[in-house]
């Protein structure tokens, strides 16, 4: 029978192990680095120590449960597998139910899971457990992108991330998605932090600027263990600038910069309820290869 315990730093290495393995066999995406796993648990806010539990039989980890605390917007959010080898024993129930706690210890009101639209046993794990459908997200991808014309706009000028540029990029992503469902606004150490891991290039973060102001951003960042794969990450106008092919123009030089660098494919999520963005995605060649349903489950208040 499993234990379920708190993550120790120690458990790093095995804890990276056990989501290479189950990645291995359902081709999820989820596969890390000990590197990215590392600067992940060390994002501000994050307390792995209280926040990642595992499920260890006989000094082997076979699943594990992640709690990220966003009460921003009022909600913790929830990640986590068993290893195909032993479910069906009570691993998965233990794990979700600690995760649960641990997010009204939070003081979030509900926790929210993403879970891959295909993977239709974990939804159906879920909903058994009180967990309800409240979101929709497309996963789109690139590959081979060949260029496209998009040049920028007059009186906007094209430049990458600098040094220095943390906070007006956390204050431009805060203002991009003011209106947008799950965003959690962002802190200018957490903007900080993230810019530094390993995974992220100054050059793959761009803006359009209207003289010294940014009003426009694309921010990429590399796959944590294959070199031919990026992601971006956020893209985002001003909303006052909203209309003028901002959005475009600055999305498609930073697939140009990552064709130059060799990458050969790109995803992104969007929302299946913004429609211009997906047409703008299309519009450069992604198309949907499947999507990631969010559920919550209300919580009680303590």
């Amino acid at each position: 029978m499993a234990i379920i315990r708190n993550y120790d730093p120690g458990d790093l290495e095995a804890y990276v192990r056990l989501i290479n393995d189950i990645d291995a066999l359902e081709k999820l995406g989820k596969a890390s680095s000990v590197e990215n796993t590392k600067e992940r648990l060390g994002e501000p806010g994050r307390r792995p120590e209280k926040d990642v539990f595992l499920a260890e039989e006989q000094g082997l980890l076979v699943g594990y449960a992640e709690v990220q605390s966003e009460l921003g917007i009022g909600r913790a959010v929830l990640d986590g597998a068993v290893h195909p080898a032993h479910r069906c024993q009570g691993v998965g129930s233990a794990l979700l139910e600690a995760a649960v706690e641990r997010g009204q210890e939070m003081g979030a009101g509900a926790v929210q899971a993403p879970i891959p639209e295909k993977m239709t046993v974990s939804r159906r794990f879920v909903e058994k457990r009180g967990f309800t459908l409240v979101r929709r997200h497309w996963r789109m991808g690139l590959a081979g992108y060949s260029g496209a014309a998009a040049a920028t706009p007059g009186g906007f000028e094209l430049r990458s991330f600098s040094p220095g540029d943390e906070e007006s990029l956390c204050r431009l992503q805060n203002l991009a998605f003011a209106d947008h469902w799950g965003f959690c606004p962002n802190t200018t150490e957490e903007t900080h932090y993230l810019v530094n891991t390993g995974v992220c290039h100054a050059e793959g973060i761009l803006f359009l600027c209207g003289g010294e102001t940014k009003v426009a951003y694309c921010w990429t960042v590399d796959d944590a263990v294959d070199a031919t794969k990026a992601y971006v990450r956020m893209i985002g106008v001003d909303p006052a600038y909203r209309g003028l092919g901002l959005g475009k123009a600055v999305l498609v030089a930073a697939l140009d910069y990552l064709t130059k660098r060799g990458i050969e494919q790109v995803e992104l999520l969007v929302d299946s309820s913004n429609a211009p963005a997906q047409r703008l995605y299309e519009s450069l060649g992604f198309i949907r290869e499947g999507a990631v349903l969010w559920y919550e489950r209300r919580l009680v208040a303590g």
